[in-house]
């Protein structure tokens, strides 16, 4: 099992092992829509319940027009070269609540074999962290039903915010 590294700089390090240590580091959307591809159709076939209607086609010009804005942030779990996570999310004044400034989860997704150890965790965590220096208040997260995500997030002492029920018509 490797460390795992939060910089705000791209440097890669290594281990005693010569292992490249996995790094969470800030991105670009340009450089997600790079270097997170690869995972996207994992990530899609786990939680994509309804795949008859969602189907995956990420929209790219609403991230622009969000990135444009500076109210998205993403940030990349990476060995080496290698994306092996993400965390996009995006900061917002609260709809009903307009001096409310929160950051809203968008996607959350760590390769199979990177889990069990702390890198979901530590993903939760920096993303956290960046959305109160943006003077966030409230982090939200939507984590599908009896999934780890949905174990943890208590554990975090997050509390249900509401609960959100689809139907397909």
């Amino acid at each position: 099992m490797t460390s795992v590294t939060v910089t705000a700089d791209s440097t890669a390090t290594v281990n005693e092992s010569r292992v490249p240590k996995t790094e969470i580091r800030l991105c670009t959307l340009d450089e997600f829509k790079v270097l997170a591809e690869p995972l996207f159709q994992e990530h899609y076939e786990e939680i994509a319940r309804n795949k008859q209607v969602m189907k995956l086609k990420p929209n790219w010009p609403m991230y622009e027009a969000v990135d444009h804005g500076k109210f998205l942030f993403i940030y990349l779990a990476m060995q080496g070269d290698v994306c092996i996570g993400y965390s996009m999310n995006i900061i917002m004044h609260h709809f009903h609540y307009a001096d409310l400034r929160v950051t809203q989860n968008d996607v959350l997704f760590v390769k199979k074999e990177f889990r069990g150890g702390r890198l979901g965790l530590r993903l939760l965590k920096v993303t956290e962290d960046h959305a109160r220096s943006e003077g966030c208040k409230l982090m939200l997260w939507h984590a599908k039903e009896n999934t780890a995500l949905a174990k943890l997030l208590p554990k975090l002492k997050y509390g249900v915010q509401e609960i959100m029920y689809s139907k397909e018509i």
